[in-house]
């Protein structure tokens, strides 16, 4: 069960990341440290490592409820 569910807690923690990353390039864009066209393409790859991490969220609550029967 422990690595498991540490498994979806440190998945639950890189979103947190994502959301603060996203913050960032916002910030950076407002700054002038990045343009329009980077921000874009910086997104853009934040939500595909965002999209990672909710699949493999989603693999793992799978492999949970198979194992122990309800969620997690």
């Amino acid at each position: 069960i422990d690595e498991l569910g540490m498994t979806l807690a440190y998945l639950k923690r890189a979103l947190k990341a994502i959301t603060n990353a996203l913050d960032a390039t916002g910030h950076c864009e407002q700054e002038n440290l990045l343009d329009a066209n980077q921000a874009k393409e910086v997104r853009h790859r934040i939500f595909q490592i965002r999209d990672g991490i909710i699949s493999l969220m989603g693999a793992f609550r799978t492999e949970w409820r198979r194992r122990y029967g309800h969620g997690g």
